[in-house]
């Protein structure tokens, strides 16, 4: 069979240029979707990304501001030993006991409280008895000896 080159011109490719056409057009189109689609998941990507760094950030922060508390909280424990130890050697001992009272009853003297509030041995009642209600105030709050 011979193909007859002079018929061409006659021939009606509209139809299967349309369809052509129309075939890309809708590769196009397709293109284009799958190109949104990319970029979209690009974003979530990056998104995704910049939300685990700063988690990471965060995170670190967190964790060095935790170190800086546990840290002053462990020096704070120790101060609160060191003066519960103070406190329980005070009250423990009589000696230590009078040894502040007599203390007190310096500082008031020097401070001339004593003058004319406390004649003779009224300060002295007046500090053991201060004295005492510090001792059952403390046992109240837990601090026992």
């Amino acid at each position: 069979m011979n193909f007859d080159y002079n018929n061409i011109a006659k021939l009606n490719l509209n139809t299967t240029c349309n369809l052509m056409n129309s075939i890309q057009h809708e590769q196009q189109e397709n293109l284009k979707v799958v190109e949104q689609m990319h970029e979209e998941r690009r974003k979530k990507e990056a998104q995704n990304l910049q939300a685990t760094l700063e988690t990471a950030e965060n995170t670190a922060e967190m964790k060095g501001d935790l170190k800086e508390v546990i840290h002053n909280q462990n020096d704070y424990i120790k101060l609160l030993k060191r003066q519960n130890e103070i406190l329980k050697n005070i009250f423990v001992s009589e000696e230590d006991g009078v040894a502040v009272q007599k203390e007190i009853m310096k500082i008031m003297q020097e401070q001339g409280v004593s003058d004319d509030t406390f004649k003779d041995k009224g300060l002295d009642v007046v500090i053991q008895s201060a004295f005492l209600a510090i001792q059952v105030w403390l046992k109240s709050k837990g601090i026992d000896f």
